[in-house]
C-alpha cells in the first residue's frame, strides 16, 4: 500500500498528536476568535470552543478522519457526559450496537457507511478504541516490544516516581537496556513511524532518529512527570485518567460544550482548497498543525504549498498563525511568510513544557 492511501483510507489519529495548553498559551482564543485548521482526531476543536471560539472550521483530506469528529460532535449532542466518556473517554462502550443504531441515522452518509463497519472498535470486549487506527496500532507494537526488551517495569517505575534525581538515576540504564536489544530497531523503522503519522519528509527532516527518540524520553520521562501526561499515558493505559483527563473530557465542562458543539463545522478538503471556496475573510486565527511539512518535499506540494501562504498572507483579520514542525527552522519560512506578520520560532527546548513534545520546532506567526 502506497503511503498516499494509507494516509487518505484509513484512520490515522485517535487523537489530536498536539498540546492544547500549549495553543492555548500561544493562540489567546477567546470570544472574539474564528479559527480555521486541520481537523485530525478534533480533540483540539472540542478545546477551543471551551474557550469560547465563535467558530471553528476544521478540514482534513482524509475523510476518516472527518467521521470521527462527525461521531464526537453527535455523541456530545444526543447523550450525556457518561455515554461520552464511555466511548472517548474509556474507549469502551457496554451496548454499542444499541448506541450506533441510534446514531448511525443522524450521520452523513460517508460517516454512517464508515460506522456502521467500525463500530466494534468500541466493543467492551474487545482492546478499546484507542488501541486501533494506525497510532493504536503503532503503541501495541511499541509495547509489544518494550516487554520483549524487559524494561516494561523499569518504565512503571520512572513514570512513577516522583523524585527528579531518582528519575535521573534511573533512566540511563533504562536507555541503555533499550538501545541494545534487536527490537529497538521498529521504534525508528519507516514503515512504524508512518503508523504514527510521520511521513518521508518529517522522518528525513528529523535527522539522527535515536538520539532523537533518547532526548524524547528523557524529556518526557525525566524533566516532565508522566504519571500524568494525559497524552503519552493515553497510549501506555489505553485509555484516559479521569483524574488528568483533558479539557474536553471533564465532566464539569460538558454541559458547556454541548452548547457550543455546533460552533464546529467541517470540510473533506485541503486547507487550500477551503482557502480559495469558502468565505475566509471572518478567520481571526489559524492553526495549521503540522501541515506544512507534508508539502515542503515535492515541487507540487510546494506549489501548494506556496499558494495557501499566498492567501494566508492576505487574511484580513488574522492576527495569529501557528503551526509545527518537524524540522528545527522551516525551510520555506523567510521565503513564504509575509513581512506584515511578525515570526516567533521556538525550538523544542524552548517548549519543554510541551506535553506531546515530538516536533523540532513552533513557529507563532503574529501582526
Amino acid at each position: 500500500m502506497s503511503l498516499p492511501l494509507l494516509f487518505s483510507k484509513k484512520l490515522i489519529y485517535t487523537i489530536s498528536w498536539e498540546d492544547v495548553t500549549i495553543d492555548q498559551q500561544l493562540l489567546k482564543l477567546d470570544h472574539n476568535s474564528s479559527i480555521l485548521t486541520i481537523a485530525s482526531a478534533g480533540d483540539h476543536l472540542l478545546n477551543y470552543v471551551l474557550e469560547g471560539v465563535t467558530h471553528i472550521h476544521a478540514v482534513d483530506t482524509n475523510p476518516v478522519q472527518l467521521y470521527l469528529v462527525e461521531l464526537k460532535k453527535l455523541i456530545i449532542s444526543a447523550y450525556d457526559f457518561d455515554v461520552f466518556w464511555a466511548f472517548f473517554g474509556v474507549g469502551k462502550v457496554a451496548n454499542y450496537h444499541r448506541y450506533f443504531e441510534s446514531l448511525l441515522p443522524h450521520l452523513t452518509p460517508a460517516a454512517r457507511s464508515f460506522w456502521s463497519r467500525k463500530q466494534h472498535l468500541f466493543n467492551p470486549e474487545g482492546r478499546g478504541f484507542y488501541r486501533y487506527g494506525t497510532t493504536g496500532w503503532l503503541s501495541r507494537l511499541l509495547l509489544f516490544s518494550i516487554r520483549r526488551m524487559g524494561v516494561e517495569k523499569s518504565m512503571t517505575t520512572l513514570i512513577h516516581t516522583e523524585d527528579i534525581e531518582i528519575r535521573q538515576g534511573l533512566f540511563e540504564p533504562l536507555w541503555d537496556k533499550m538501545i541494545q536489544h534487536w527490537s529497538i530497531a521498529w521504534w525508528i523503522h519507516p514503515w512504524a513511524l508512518y503508523l504514527g503519522g510521520i511521513p518521508t519528509s518529517q522522518q528525513q527532516s528529523i535527522g539522527p532518529l535515536l538520539p532523537f527518540l533518547k532526548h524524547t524520553l528523557y524529556t518526557l520521562l525525566v524533566e516532565q512527570q508522566l504519571s500524568e501526561n494525559p497524552y503519552w499515558r493515553l497510549y501506555w493505559d489505553g485509555c484516559y485518567n479521569p483524574s488528568f483527563a483533558p479539557k474536553h473530557l471533564q465532566s464539569n465542562n460538558f454541559q458547556r460544550l454541548k452548547e457550543c458543539i455546533n460552533y464546529i463545522s467541517l470540510g473533506h478538503s485541503s486547507l487550500l482548497d477551503s482557502l480559495k471556496n469558502n468565505c475566509s475573510t471572518s478567520y481571526t486565527h489559524v492553526n495549521l498543525l503540522d501541515h506544512q511539512d507534508w508539502l515542503y518535499n515535492n515541487s507540487k506540494g510546494f506549489a501548494e504549498l506556496k499558494e495557501t501562504w499566498n492567501r494566508l498572507n492576505e487574511l484580513p483579520l488574522v492576527t495569529k498563525i501557528l503551526f509545527r514542525s518537524s524540522y528545527e527552522t522551516a525551510p520555506w519560512i523567510d521565503q513564504l511568510v509575509s513581512s506584515n506578520f511578525r515570526v516567533n520560532q521556538m525550538k523544542r527546548n524552548e517548549l519543554r513544557n510541551d506535553r506531546v513534545y515530538s516536533y523540532s520546532s513552533t513557529y507563532l506567526i503574529s501582526r
